[in-house]
């Protein structure tokens, strides 16, 4: 009876917090309520002695989760671009709701002409190479195969800093050639 008494008492409490919380933090409060009501059954069921079940369901399913892994992690480097495309696709549409006027439409088309490369400054370039105003063409090659060689993805860097270095090269280069 205080176990049923404690359930309603814990899920009034998750539906009361629900209901008052904005929509952006709703789906954290799901996973957060989910996995301590786990916990819970776990507890519960350890308690009264009927844990063994879980645990030879656990033992069916994890080899289970571990192929589906292993299959399907081979093909997230090919997922994992349609998953940025549709991220950057419903940014793009929740700044549009919050700013209609002009100012967005600016921005989406000097964004459109080439969406991965970050747009820098030739000051800011310069100094994310840290190069002098009138570096040439191998101290700008030199001081981006350094720092690339430095941050690069591979190497313990980011796919950012590693954008921005290649852009800060390719708009001294560009710089250079006009």
């Amino acid at each position: 009876m205080i176990l049923l008494i404690a359930v309603g008492i814990f899920a009034w409490l998750a539906i009361q917090k629900f209901k008052y919380s904005p929509p952006e933090q709703r789906r954290k409060l799901i996973i957060q309520w989910v996995l301590i009501a786990l916990a819970l059954a776990a507890v519960l069921l350890a308690i009264s002695g009927r844990l063994h079940w879980v645990g030879a369901a656990v033992a069916v399913v994890l080899p289970i989760v571990n192929r589906l892994w292993r299959m399907f992690g081979r093909h997230l480097p090919w997922i994992a671009p349609l998953i940025a495309k549709h991220a950057q696709a419903k940014a793009e549409r929740d700044k549009a709701k919050q700013d209609p006027g002009g100012e967005q439409q600016s921005r989406s088309e000097s964004a459109s002409q080439n969406p991965r490369e970050p747009q820098l400054t030739l000051e800011e370039a310069r100094k994310v190479l840290s190069v002098s105003a009138n570096a040439s063409r191998e101290e700008i090659i030199g001081a981006h195969r350094k720092l690339i060689q430095k941050f690069h993805p591979d190497r313990g860097g980011n796919d950012y800093l590693a954008s921005r270095i290649n852009a800060a090269k390719a708009l001294l280069l560009k710089h250079l050639d006009n």
